[in-house]
């Protein structure tokens, strides 16, 4: 499969456009800009493997590109959506935990104070049974 679309062709020597000094300047820059590029191409890989490594790892790219940015936005909505819905539970699940630690809670409380007065209430009914005079 590599060598079905790996078929390089030879660079052709870059070339000045013979109508250079009839164009605008605009258009002179766009030219000796592109005869530059070209020259660089033919100077670093004359026999044409590089541009067709470029072209190689361009399909490549836009060929995992373009699913990865259809699917992208869609995995990102499931998570947000799964972010709130856990989000949702947590709090109703700390909710069903709390209620009864608050319920247990209180009935502690009432329990200690019913203790707390009741020795209160034993401790005033033996005060009063003793001798006020300590003999």
């Amino acid at each position: 499969m590599f060598t079905q679309h790996w078929q390089p062709k030879p660079v052709p020597s870059p070339l000045v456009d013979h109508e250079l000094p009839h164009l605008s300047g605009i258009e002179r820059a766009a030219e000796v800009f592109r005869f530059i590029l070209n020259k660089l191409e033919h100077g670093l890989s004359p026999s044409g493997h590089l541009r067709e490594f470029t072209k190689m790892n361009a399909r490549i790219a836009i060929a995992i590109a373009i699913p990865v940015m259809m699917v992208a936005p869609l995995v990102t909505l499931g998570l947000a959506q799964v972010k709130g819905w856990v989000a949702i539970l947590t709090s109703t699940m700390s909710s069903f935990v709390m209620f009864p630690l608050s319920v247990l809670l209180c009935i502690l409380l009432v329990c200690g104070m019913i203790y707390i007065g009741r020795a209160i209430l034993e401790m005033r009914v033996r005060s009063s049974r003793r001798d006020p005079y300590g003999y």
